[in-house]
């Protein structure tokens, strides 16, 4: 039996997972601890404590500042999203993976969910990359910041809906490994070449 978890499969599974949780990640840090519309008011407010006054203005540019670091981790996470895409193309490319929507069209009915869910997965991390790259390099590309406004909300739409894909995933993985006891997650970890040639 061919294996499945290859070294080249697990490098492309592991980049993705960990670029996608950091993004996530990201993304949650912008949404509370570093949200500058937040941030601006406490600079602002304890500011006023200490008896120096500054605009609303002045306090969202230092805000913004703060969390600088944050985007900058953000960009590279992405970058690294975008290589375990060009990876898994690589891989369908030379018949080491097939393409997600063949896998759905030639899985089980019991195994539909679990491709249908992969193939969404795969479509939703596509159109993130490439609606974050636009948005990054939209100077580069010719387009204005109010022109690509669109584009910045798919971009925010989409992550929403790769947070749910995401906790389907791995709620799928743990009810299979509950259910079959196959080991998949030592599988991805380990891989199952050694598993094939001891048997």
């Amino acid at each position: 039996m061919k294996p499945q978890f290859t070294p080249l499969y697990r490098i492309w599974h592991w980049l993705m997972a960990f670029s996608v949780l950091g993004l996530l990640g990201t993304v949650a840090l912008r949404k509370t601890f570093l949200s500058w519309r937040t941030n601006a008011e406490v600079i602002q407010l304890k500011l006023a404590e200490m008896g120096t006054e500054v605009t609303a203005e002045t306090a969202k540019m230092v805000a913004k500042a703060i969390r600088t670091p944050m985007w900058e981790w953000h960009y590279l996470l992405a970058l690294f999203l975008a290589l375990s895409i060009v990876i898994r193309l690589v891989m369908v490319a030379r018949d080491r993976s097939q393409f997600p929507l063949l896998q759905l069209i030639n899985a089980p009915k019991e195994e539909k969910l679990k491709k249908a869910v992969h193939l969404l997965i795969c479509m939703s991390l596509m159109v993130m990359t490439m609606s974050g790259g636009v948005v990054y390099y939209h100077e580069l590309l010719g387009f204005t910041k109010e022109g690509v406004h669109w584009v910045k909300e798919l971009h925010e739409y989409v992550m929403y809906a790769v947070l749910g894909l995401v906790v389907l995933h791995l709620g799928g993985v743990m009810m299979h490994e509950l259910k079959t006891k196959e080991g998949i997650v030592s599988k991805m970890i380990h891989g199952d070449e050694e598993m094939e040639t001891s048997y």
